[in-house]
């Protein structure tokens, strides 16, 4: 565990890397990135997107679950994989989520 004057200097650095990654590249003299890496790379948010999410659908408590976590997860990602959209699969799978919740699901 961290002291709690230590979490500022993590947060710096992190910060500072963020920037750095997306820095260098605008200012470096490189030239064009190649075509291959540039059709991988139109993947990267989807799978962070994923990355973020599935664990907290699938074991919200640190333990697999099911329940409306799930089902909102779901219809979402049928929404996102029909739309291709993240705001829409986003606004699909909270109102989703909510009215789960509300009808007491």
């Amino acid at each position: 565990m961290t002291p709690a004057g230590g979490h500022w200097p993590i947060i710096a650095g992190m910060a500072a890397i963020t920037y750095a990654l997306r820095a260098v590249p605008m200012i470096a003299p490189w030239g064009r990135i190649d075509a291959r890496i540039e059709q991988r790379l139109r993947y990267l948010p989807p799978a962070l997107f994923a990355a973020l999410i599935v664990p907290s659908l699938l074991a919200p408590a640190g333990t697999l679950q099911g329940g409306v976590r799930l089902w909102a997860g779901f219809f979402g990602m049928a929404v996102g994989w029909r739309t291709r959209s993240i705001p829409v699969t986003i606004l699909a799978g909270l109102g989703t989520f909510a009215l789960l919740r509300w009808l007491g699901a």
